[in-house]
């Protein structure tokens, strides 16, 4: 058997979006015939998200607007948003982390950048000590 090929650092965080738009589908308001318009369009706007194919300036302020939209409007979904998504999105996404968390997230991209090719999981791990 192949070994996984380790996913880059966009790749990474457009599973994170994918996984999050799933389940949010699953989720009230989501999953309910009632949804309103907002809602709607939120999780059309989200699929939209976990589905482009470059990180541009569009994607990121979308990205930022609807994890804002998460934490302010669906609050039993922002615990199942990964940490992971605050950070990259940055913005005012950084306000719903912890200094001694956006401290570690600085040392991880600090890695990344001196080495581009490095797997972002293995570093992850490293930096926030999960092994």
């Amino acid at each position: 058997m192949k070994p996984a090929t380790p996913l880059t650092y966009f790749q990474h965080h457009k599973a994170l979006l994918l996984d999050l738009f799933h389940h949010c589908q699953m989720q009230f308001p989501f999953a309910d015939d009632r949804a309103s318009d907002i809602d709607i369009e939120f999780i059309d706007r989200l699929q939209m998200l976990a589905a482009a194919e470059t990180a541009n300036d569009d994607f990121q302020q979308q990205g930022q607007y609807l994890l804002t939209q998460v934490v302010t409007h669906y609050p039993h979904i922002t615990p199942r948003v990964n940490r992971d998504l605050f950070w990259f999105f940055g913005g005012e996404c950084l306000h719903y982390m912890g200094d001694d968390e956006l401290a570690l997230y600085q040392q991880l991209d600090e890695m990344l950048s001196d080495d581009a090719k490095l797997d972002y999981q293995k570093a992850k791990s490293r930096v926030f000590k999960l092994h």
